[in-house]
């Protein structure tokens, strides 16, 4: 867990302020309480998740975010990578091998919350795209799920990578990917937490062989830092601008406040 320091407006509620962040009611009672937001106490006035602000004041936020991988199992005969072969179907498939993975988060739904996904992606048969890129990110923006403003992202993130099967060994895609849950606040996307993942491609035309499954894992320091890289550089695999410029960081230590 780490804090974040948000600026609190005339006529803004503590709770709604707190719930960018997918905080529900408990949660935002406890943060109150926390020693870090004893400069909110005023003389008669119980401090409460709905109490408005009548001076701008800052709160101190707690952002403890935790991923679970629910889904992740290789696949085979894909259409354009996006559902399963029809049983009976003839002739061979657009795209045929890849990975299905389902990425859930505790925490609500917030608007200061959202999904951000860098990929390597080696052996790759479009010869145009970049071998490292910003997964979905367009218009200037680097999240994997865009959303309108004032939208809050899904609680999940989802993916099926593919690729034809390898026309030789070591010749199919690898693909590795770290996805993670970004905080945004005050025109920062922090770096919260991540998983990285991933699958290779071989010649098999059934599993297990061929589709290799990398292990998943917390995402590491260096995988962050990786991403940081990636997300500075700033295209997707269509090469469309994510935000190159964007203020990007990596999460504090846990315990210290950004400010």
């Amino acid at each position: 867990m780490f804090f974040i320091t948000v600026a609190v407006g005339p006529g803004q509620s503590y709770g709604e302020i707190m719930a960018r962040f997918g905080l529900d009611s408990a949660r935002q009672n406890s943060t109150l309480r926390h020693q870090h937001n004893a400069h909110l106490q005023t003389s008669g006035i119980p401090l409460t998740p709905q109490v408005r602000t009548v001076h701008s004041t800052h709160l101190i936020v707690p952002i403890d975010v935790r991923l679970s991988i629910p889904e992740y199992r290789p696949v085979i005969n894909l259409l354009d990578g996006l559902r399963p072969r029809p049983i009976g179907a003839t002739g061979p498939p657009t795209l045929t091998h890849g990975l299905s993975i389902r990425i859930t988060r505790n925490l609500g739904r917030g608007v200061g919350l959202n999904w951000i996904q860098t990929v390597r992606k080696l052996n790759n048969p479009d010869r145009l795209a970049p071998v490292e890129f910003v997964d979905a990110g367009y218009n200037g923006k680097p999240f994997y799920i865009q959303t309108r403003a004032g939208q809050a992202a899904p609680l999940e993130s989802s993916d099926v990578p593919c690729g034809p099967v390898a026309t030789a060994p070591n010749m199919g895609i690898d693909f590795t990917a770290t996805t993670t849950l970004a905080v945004l606040v005050d025109n920062r996307i922090i770096l919260a937490a991540g998983k990285t993942w991933g699958f290779s491609i071989g010649t098999q035309a059934t599993l297990p062989l061929g589709v290799r499954v990398k292990p998943h894992r917390d995402a590491t320091t260096a995988d962050l830092a990786n991403q940081l890289r990636i997300l500075r550089v700033g295209f997707s695999q269509l090469r469309h601008p994510t935000g190159r410029n964007l203020n990007y960081l990596l999460a504090p230590a846990p315990g210290s406040v950004l400010t």
